[in-house]
């Protein structure tokens, strides 16, 4: 079982690597760019791609060459991926969700995993919560004011999207209080765990420190909860078999793949569970923020989309994303605007070669997508919000575009994700007139998922 008190402040640091032969700041210089990291990540990462181009490297102790290119990016998540395990950085992360499929290097027990978590999440799975996302989604709605009104669009899409996680992931079996403890546990490591993967020398937890004691409560609810759910549902399947709307943790209960087997024990599935909850919940909320944050900016194209949506009356759910192409194009280019994860990690498993610079065994490799996708290289007007440029396929399936990762590490969930979004998208928009409070969009910070720094201030008007 995944436990943080086990994690040492000097794992980061026990290998060294010789990148002297890859461009990067040293000495003093150096030490800079640590303090810059810990300020602002997304600005330091801009910094390296401005100073050092397609490649730079930041040798012992963070061991570390961070990408910027199509072909760099393509060559370790696709093309060589057998070379490349789950970086450093996702250390932080198995301290608490243990060996799940986002943080399992034993390459043998992920295949198992996935092949069950897969048909989880296939088509047929994700038409099995198509009727989950509209009704809470549009019972969540229903809560708010009947006349036009304000609010922070960020907590309400948490809120949401929580709602969502709790009936279709665990089947809605949470108490009032342990739905509080999930969401305030969630919310809290996510901070922590995001905060630490970019400390050199991170405190170890069991150091008595503020931040540790609350963050190791949260921990032991998180935990305690989601070992119940297991149990509970292990109980009760035996009794309730005709259940129209099965959760994903109650059908990984009883997984299992007839060629080899494999089914999940108790700790492999609450660390699946785990991974889900951390991994897909404030995703999710605080894509839509940004999605809806766009379109009440930009109103032309808030109402050329509910034009569009008007006219889909008879389109499944499942097929909003096909079907209404200007949704599938706003969603997409949103998230190439702000990525839910702004960057992605490996580490080399052997030495490897990118262009013409040889990689050592050990290295961590940074790929910020955020800055990749707003590179002007690859962009043409990279910081306007221009969801026609997704009508061209080419852009969409372009290694400059990383939403999801790629290759066989691509995300399990995003089917599920995506038509979660387009759902919650289409019935907002049928309701309400979205227009932004301030003149511009909030700043944006990175935490797990890229969030708007001081939330998201919304006005709404009923339609």
């Amino acid at each position: 079982m995944a436990n943080p008190n086990k994690r040492s402040a000097l794992t980061k640091a026990t290998n060294f690597v010789n990148l002297d032969h890859i461009p990067g700041p040293r000495g003093l210089y150096y030490l800079n760019y640590v303090r810059h990291f810990q300020r602002n990540i997304l600005q330091a990462f801009k910094r390296v791609n401005s100073e050092y181009g397609p490649i730079g490297s930041f040798p012992w102790p963070m061991n570390s060459i961070i990408i910027y290119s199509p072909e760099f990016s393509k060559s370790v998540l696709v093309e060589n991926s057998k070379s490349y395990i789950k970086g450093e950085q996702i250390e932080e992360l198995r301290a608490v969700v243990g060996n799940g499929l986002a943080t399992n290097n034993n390459h043998e027990s992920w295949l198992k995993s996935r092949a069950l978590l897969a048909r989880e999440f296939n088509n047929k799975s994700v038409d099995g919560f198509v009727e989950s996302f509209k009704e809470i989604s549009i019972a969540h709605f229903d809560q708010w004011p009947d006349s036009s009104f304000s609010l922070d669009l960020c907590e309400e899409m948490k809120l949401l999207t929580f709602k969502i996680a709790c009936q279709t992931l665990l089947g809605s079996k949470l108490s009032h209080q342990d739905a509080k403890d999930v969401n305030a546990a969630v919310h809290y490591t996510s901070i922590v765990t995001y905060k630490r993967i970019f400390q050199i020398f991170p405190i170890p937890y069991w150091v008595p420190t503020l931040t540790n004691l609350k963050f190791n409560r949260h921990y032991k609810n998180l935990d305690r909860i989601v070992k119940k759910l297991i149990t509970e549902e292990q109980k009760n399947s035996k009794k309730d078999t005709n259940n129209s709307r099965p959760s994903v943790l109650q059908k990984l209960v009883h997984a299992k793949d007839d060629e080899t087997n494999f089914s999940f024990s108790d700790e492999e599935l609450r660390d699946e569970v785990l991974t889900m909850m951390l991994a897909g919940h404030e995703t999710s909320a605080h894509t839509l923020t940004w999605i809806f944050g766009l379109l009440a900016k930009h109103k032309d194209i808030q109402e050329e989309l509910y034009q569009e949506i008007m006219k889909s009356e008879n389109v499944h759910p499942q097929n909003y994303m096909e079907e209404i192409k200007i949704l599938r194009c706003v969603i997409f280019e949103s998230m190439r605007l702000y990525p839910a994860f702004p960057v992605l990690s490996r580490k080399t498993a052997a030495d490897v070669k990118l262009g013409k610079f040889d990689i050592p065994k050990n290295t961590n490799v940074v790929i910020p997508i955020y800055v990749m996708q707003r590179n002007s290289e690859y962009w043409e007007n990279p910081s306007e919000f221009r969801p026609e440029r997704f009508l061209n396929e080419a852009n969409e399936k372009s290694y400059a575009f990383l939403p999801y990762s790629r290759g066989p590490r691509r995300c399990i969930a995003e089917l599920f994700a995506n038509t979660e979004m387009a759902i919650i998208v289409v019935l907002m928009l049928k309701r309400f007139s979205l227009s932004l409070k301030a003149s511009e969009l909030p700043e944006e910070e990175a935490f797990v998922s890229l969030k708007p720094t001081g939330g998201m201030l919304i006005e709404f008007s009923w339609r």
